[in-house]
């Protein structure tokens, strides 16, 4: 395992995950499971804790589910239960390296991490890293959020002696007016050390006008574009245009011109790449994606989305060869059975740093439970569905 992969997982009080851990991942890591039981919140959970230094990335994944701030009760959607006065923490294990995030509650001038005391309740008092208490505030303060607060820490579990002086705050608080909702005050001594990207299921260059205001969607448009010219005028473009040809076998070539990617398909000029259609979209987005996160973290939320089932083997070559040359560990979803399927395939002929884990919930609570390598092979080969 590479320093910057994680090898496990703790989230609690987050979206609709009370408690979960996930141990013994790899590589390439594929979450499977009914609706609703937590898939594309942990894809979430470990960006936000990969970027645990930045809060924008909160609102970020919201958009990324077509939702956006537009009011301070909007905020309670990151905690399980909208138990706000909870917080939710996310912790992961890399190599060398332990990484824990800490999301409070900000309401108004009042947060957890200050000293108060309450008007009613007989005057307690909330210390410094207590967890709020309903009944110890009176209503003036058990107001709407007005902001989140995190707390992130980095340090060395090999000697946690020598605890990094990596602690440091990060808040977003929601404005009345302007031209974003909220307000970003960071510590900005603090320098993140790993890379992540989310990649969302409906997420294409057709669909960032319905996701983004126009600033970030320039943005977007922008980097996806110049990632994109840097793979074709790189070493990529063979393996690049190979993979695109297992889904449409007519492109002969392609390339870069004024920010467009254009292909050719036999015709008298070159065509825009998105008049072949959203799998070729998505494959060039999956490959500017992982290009993009070399030496990072790569979330792909439903990555069977506008791809036919006959190209999920192909698919699955791409992915295992590009993350392992790019060096990125991918946490994926899905929902498809074909997917699966295309991974056992895939792994017939090789031997790669993969494992699924189907989530389950009981209660409140979820599970998560491991397939190897070989574990996925063995279940499709007996007929066992591992997304039960």
């Amino acid at each position: 395992m590479d320093e910057h992969f994680y090898e496990q997982l703790e989230i609690e009080n987050f979206r609709g995950i009370k408690s979960l851990e996930i141990d013994d991942l790899e590589r390439v890591n594929l979450f499977v499971g009914r609706n609703n039981c937590g898939k594309t919140s942990v894809l979430e959970a470990a960006f936000l804790l990969t970027g645990m230094s930045n809060p924008a990335l909160i609102p970020r994944i919201e958009n990324s589910r077509g939702l956006f701030f537009n009011e301070s009760s909007d905020l309670k959607n990151f905690f399980y239960n909208q138990k706000h006065n909870e917080g939710f923490t996310l912790s992961g294990k890399q190599r060398t390296e332990r990484r824990e995030l800490k999301v409070i509650p900000v309401y108004g001038d009042f947060d957890v991490g200050q000293v108060a005391s309450a008007p009613s309740n007989g005057g307690n008092i909330v210390r410094e890293g207590d967890p709020i208490k309903p009944a110890v505030f009176s209503t003036a303060i058990e107001q709407s959020l007005t902001g989140l607060k995190s707390k992130f820490d980095l340090w060395s579990h090999v000697d946690e002696k020598n605890r990094k002086d990596c602690q440091r705050e990060a808040t977003i608080r929601l404005v009345e007016s302007g031209d974003t909702p909220f307000r970003i005050e960071l510590d900005e001594k603090y320098e993140e050390p790993t890379l992540a990207l989310f990649l969302h299921g409906s997420y294409s260059l057709s669909s960032i006008d319905r996701m983004l205001d126009k600033k970030h969607k320039d943005d977007i448009l922008n980097w996806l574009q110049s990632s994109v010219a840097r793979m074709l005028n790189g070493k990529h473009k063979n393996d690049i245009l190979r993979w695109i040809q297992h889904i449409e076998p007519k492109v002969q070539n392609i390339k870069i011109n004024k920010g467009i990617v254009m292909v050719d398909i036999g015709m008298d000029n070159f065509l825009p790449i998105n008049h072949l259609g959203d799998g070729i979209v998505r494959i060039l987005n999956i490959l500017s994606y992982i290009y993009s996160t070399r030496n990072g973290i790569l979330m792909i939320d439903e990555i069977e989305n506008g791809l036919h089932v006959s190209s999920m083997r192909y698919v699955w070559d791409m992915v295992l060869d590009f993350s392992e040359q790019n060096n990125t560990q991918i946490f994926m979803t899905t929902h498809s059975g074909d997917v699966i399927k295309g991974l056992s395939l895939a792994l017939i002929d090789r031997s790669d740093s993969v494992a699924g884990f189907w989530l389950s919930k009981f209660d409140d609570r979820i599970k998560a439970y491991r397939y190897s390598s070989d574990g996925i092979k063995n279940a499709l080969e007996v007929g066992i569905d591992i997304r039960h």
